[in-house]
């Protein structure tokens, strides 16, 4: 086995260090959007950090190490494959992570991240990261977190279902499914709604000021249907999981998706 056909799984090793949480001291961030790049012959890395990530610093920080992290972890193994080849690679390698603007209310952060990956193949691969923050502990909230210990989440997950085959609908085409599997011609299974604590969910902007209107999962290729589908990003309304929230976090959440975010969302998501 070639150093090529080990970098895919090497990848995945970057991108769970991208994932993980940053165990050592926040370090010193590049103030620009653009906080790395590197072009190094046929090999292409890059972090970037938008702007409004400025007003919660130790967040940025620590978004700006994972990041780090992982690219450093890319280019060695890619520098490693050169060496194993005796120069050059045939094709470019890219690993390009980006972080967007939060969504706040009075306690929580939302942000949500992409993780553009290409080692060889037909194509390359995206596949996202989000962040719940804690604005007064300055500390990540587990996804679980939010709802009340041993709640029953099937309501959730099925408002979840419903909010992809709304976003397929949206694509116009018969690519809407129910939760059970879906089954192709030759009776394999394929494609099954996502668990709403298995898919990285971020806030919706909402209607009401200081309040989350909802959560915003983000689906990757492969995950509700064939790569060509692209990616889908399915919002579920306050109102459809208010009842299972944590006395914590419940006061956090409140009204219905901002209108205005929605019109853009549908505008990115229609082909």
């Amino acid at each position: 086995m070639t150093a090529l056909s080990r970098l895919p799984p090497v990848l995945l090793a970057a991108a769970a260090l991208f994932i993980a949480a940053c165990a050592v001291p926040p370090a010193a961030v590049d103030p620009q959007p653009i906080a790395y790049r590197l072009e190094d012959g046929r090999m292409t890395t890059e972090l970037a950090l938008d702007p409004a990530l400025r007003a919660h610093p130790v967040l940025r920080a620590r978004l700006y190490d994972d990041g780090m992290t992982a690219i450093r972890a890319f280019e060695a193994d890619v520098r490693r494959a050169r060496a194993d080849e005796g120069g050059e690679l045939d094709y470019n390698m890219e690993l390009s992570l980006r972080w967007y603007a939060p969504v706040q209310t009075a306690r929580l952060v939302g942000v949500d991240g992409l993780a553009w990956s290409f080692t060889g193949g037909a194509h390359g691969n995206p596949g996202y990261r989000a962040v719940l923050w804690d604005r007064t502990g300055q500390s990540e909230v587990a996804p679980a977190a939010l709802f009340r210990p041993g709640a029953d989440l099937t309501a959730l997950d099925r408002a979840l279902c419903d909010a992809v085959n709304a976003a397929k609908a949206a694509r116009g085409g018969d690519q809407a499914w129910d939760p059970a599997p879906y089954r192709g011609e030759q009776g394999e299974d394929l494609w099954v709604c996502p668990e709403a604590l298995g898919t990285p969910f971020s806030l919706a902007p909402g209607d009401v000021p200081g309040k989350a209107g909802g959560l915003v999962f983000l689906i990757g290729p492969y995950q509700v249907g064939p790569y060509a589908e692209g990616v889908y990003t399915a919002v579920v309304p306050a109102a459809a999981f208010a009842a299972l929230l944590s006395p914590e976090w419940a006061d956090q959440f409140g009204g219905a998706p901002a209108p205005e975010f929605l019109d853009r969302l549908r505008a990115g998501q229609a082909r």
